[in-house]
């Protein structure tokens, strides 16, 4: 992997990011607590305003189903709010009903763990050894280069690919002169841009490499998308023999915990009985258990279908309306969450603040989370917001933009779009509904 930064250089970069929160901290825009006695999906109070919320990842809306609801009651009273025990002594019974659920859904034999990263951290310093290669994606999640330490430290080589730039992939796995496996770790869904690998590619070179694996973290794809809810991933390109496939349960699926999948069975005794956060760590909580079965037994209904339909219809709305108005979002492919580029933190905090005092909450992007001087505003979408909402918080998305972006005051007519106007200055007052 390329050289780190230095001591000087790391200490640098954790206090610019320190200097970033506490300042959108202040601005009531980052790591708000909510005032809300209870949640209503859309909308969100934050120092004393409703705003509504372009920040959740409970993509289809189970956060707050009241089968899932009933399930974790029911399992708080069965069996307490923990069971504190490591799955390497003992387990719920619970944990086996809904392995065989989840497998029913990914197709494969899986291994549940806490969260997502914890699966990340169990599985990948067992899969990748002395000796093999990993190729990492430039853009993947935090939580897959918070292993790449272990994986080092294994004897393994950590090489970064430029972000879904398959063609160096393939030049890198040509060149390669290793008797180790090839490893390429991605995610499926992209949080940041909201991209997606291409699939297709990777599994044509799955194909042309017989020593190349695939690990996949596709948390923000699982649920919402594919057959099932199997994923981004596995609904485009289904299984091959040397794919893994990780997937969180605390996004669309409205639950908690992380969960590894491969046709691989000898990959899922290894990691089951000798990744450290599943022999030293705790397990997922009995309420979460029993909200995941709940939530299992939706996605492997004819229910899904109309919840994932119900999202398409808002995912294409976005595309549609962004496009018409020339909001240039930095991918439009069809998943639940986009980013608008805002170059310097400066401005990605202004952006947020004007976007919250509108009646808006989306999430903020700076460095070290995303390249240097490529910070930018994200949002999310869910089954929660309407498609006025939608609407009308896009509206404002392209004010805020052209206003930071070019200090020109903007007109706005719903019905023909946004154009500027630089002769008059901006109206601080002029405002959108949340609802």
């Amino acid at each position: 992997m390329e050289k780190g930064l230095s001591k000087t250089g790391a200490q640098r970069v954790l206090d610019m990011f320190r200097a970033t929160s506490t300042a959108a901290h202040e601005l009531g825009v980052g790591r708000q607590l909510i005032e809300d006695t209870s949640f209503a999906g859309d909308t969100i109070i934050i120092q004393g305003q409703e705003v509504a919320n372009f920040g959740l990842c409970s993509y289809l809306g189970l956060g707050t189903d009241e089968r899932l609801i009933a399930g974790a009651v029911d399992a708080a009273r069965r069996f307490g709010t923990s069971y504190s025990s490591s799955i390497a002594y003992t387990a719920l019974g619970m944990y086996g009903e809904l392995t065989e659920l989840l497998e029913e859904i990914l197709g494969a034999p899986v291994i549940l763990a806490a969260t997502t990263t914890l699966a990340h951290l169990a599985a990948l310093p067992v899969l990748v050894r002395d000796g093999d290669t990993a190729f990492i994606d430039g853009q993947a999640h935090a939580s897959l280069l918070a292993v790449t330490p272990s994986l080092e430290s294994n004897g393994a080589q950590v090489e970064m690919i430029p972000h879904n730039d398959i063609d160096e992939l393939d030049r890198r796995l040509s060149e390669s002169d290793s008797n180790g496996a090839s490893w390429f770790i991605t995610d499926g869904l992209f949080s940041m841009h909201g991209d997606t690998v291409p699939v297709e590619r990777v599994h044509r070179l799955l194909e042309k490499y017989p020593k190349l694996h695939v690990y996949c973290d596709d948390a923000h794809g699982f649920g919402w998308s594919g057959d099932r809810g199997c994923g981004t991933y596995l609904g485009r390109a289904g299984w091959h023999e040397r794919l893994v496939v990780a997937v969180g349960l605390a996004k669309s699926f409205g639950t908690m915990g992380g969960v590894v999948a491969t046709p691989n069975e000898d990959f899922i005794d290894m990691i089951n009985l000798t990744g450290s956060p599943l022999v030293f760590g705790g397990p997922i909580p009995p309420p979460m258990l029993g909200a995941s079965i709940a939530s299992a037994g939706i996605h492997l209904s004819d229910e899904l279908g109309g919840l994932q339909h119900e999202l398409d219809r808002r995912i294409k709305f976005v595309n549609a309306f962004s496009d018409s108005i020339g909001l240039p979002l930095a991918a439009f492919d069809e998943t639940p969450l986009w980013f608008l580029e805002m170059a310097a933190s400066k401005k990605v905090l202004e952006g947020l603040s004007m976007m919250k005092t509108a009646g808006f909450f989306v999430n903020g992007a700076v460095f070290p989370v995303v390249p240097r001087g490529h910070g930018g505003l994200r949002f999310t979408i869910t089954n929660y917001n309407s498609l006025s909402q939608i609407e009308a918080m896009l509206v404002e998305l392209k004010r805020v933009w052209l206003a930071l972006s070019a200090d020109t005051e903007i007109e706005i007519d719903l019905t023909g779009g946004i154009t500027a106007e630089p002769e008059r200055p901006v109206n601080p007052g002029e405002t959108f509904s949340a609802k």
